[in-house]
């Protein structure tokens, strides 16, 4: 015979069971954003609220939106109250990262003033509240014009704590290689520590350059994501390295696990500039951009979001 204490031992099992969180699947969400808003950083704020950037266009020079929940977001405002003493023109890539409460660091690049028009830097901008103000530093923060020049900057923060900084050496412009360096950054977010490293280049399979960095971290594995070809063609793609070390080697994910995303994935043209979010080791979200007319970049580009990218063994997918 069965003791009551034992009856009831099972019953809270399977009452646990039945109860229990069902497996997540990825959800692709769409346009979100069906305007002109490219490259989009996204970052999830500590109180929950998720926040959006891109880079310059009618809304502002970096635009910004937010949601409550990954689906609807708010009509784009601009943030960052200018390009910064150093720069001209517009802005490209932005990408926010809360550092600390109350300290947001936001990694753009502009046109250095003065020099040609390959001449692009990282610059760094400050703010007390991810809405903003932005306020840009008086100097860049990083530029290589020897070797093309230096863009898409993203911020990463590996387990333990220990943040960098990640980037495209625009060698493209010059007709050389374009690299994805990291670099280790200091408690603030941006002062530069140590040497940067490369962790990637362009292969010939690339179309002629490898850009839009994006790293996070799932269960034991690196994955940098990063778009290939050219931003206005339909080959633009997004694709992804991993490694068991922040600072690599990485490997390039080669078919039938990769590209991650390419035209016509879910009704997308020309797929890229993908920012994915690690949200507290429980889930992994992703934003990018999709050609608006379906064709190239001239229509403008759309920012689509997915909810649940499953990562294991070296392995993204969807699921």
């Amino acid at each position: 015979m069965f003791s009551t204490s034992f009856l009831l031992t099972v019953v809270g099992v399977l009452s646990t069971l039945s109860s229990a969180t069902p497996t997540k699947r990825t959800v692709s969400h769409g346009a979100v954003i069906n305007q002109d808003f490219p490259d989009p950083g996204i970052m999830r704020n500590s109180d929950g609220t998720w926040y959006a950037y891109s880079t310059s266009s009618g809304s502002g020079l970096v635009p910004m939106s937010k949601s409550a929940d990954f689906v609807s977001w708010t009509s784009p405002s601009n943030v960052l109250s200018s390009v910064g003493p150093w720069a001209d023109g517009a802005v490209w890539a932005p990408d926010v990262r809360e550092i600390t409460a109350g300290h947001y660091v936001m990694y753009y690049t502009a046109h250095r003033r003065g020099g040609p028009t390959n001449d692009h830097c990282i610059g760094i901008a400050t703010a007390t509240n991810p809405a903003g103000p932005f306020s840009p530093n008086s100097s860049p923060l990083i530029c290589d014009l020897a070797n093309g020049g230096a863009i898409d900057a993203s911020g990463f923060q590996a387990p333990g704590g220990a943040l960098y900084i990640l980037w495209k050496v625009d060698g493209n412009s010059i007709g050389r290689s374009t690299p994805i360096k990291i670099q280790h950054v200091g408690a603030n977010g941006f002062d530069l520590l140590g040497s940067p490293t490369t962790l990637i280049t362009n292969d010939p399979i690339d179309g002629g350059l490898i850009e839009a960095p994006s790293m996070i971290y799932w269960d034991g594995w690196y994955y940098l994501f990063f778009s290939s070809n050219s931003f206005n063609s339909l080959a633009y793609d997004i694709s992804y390295a991993v490694s068991q070390s922040a600072t690599g080697p990485f490997t390039k994910v080669q078919a039938p696990n990769a590209p991650f995303m390419t035209s016509g994935t879910d009704g997308t043209a020309g797929p890229g500039g993908a920012t994915a979010i690690n949200v507290l080791d429980q889930y992994v979200n992703m934003a990018f951009h999709s050609d608006i007319n379906g064709q190239n970049a001239g229509g403008g580009r759309a920012m689509w979001t997915i909810s649940n990218v499953c990562l294991g063994g070296g392995v993204a997918k969807a699921c």
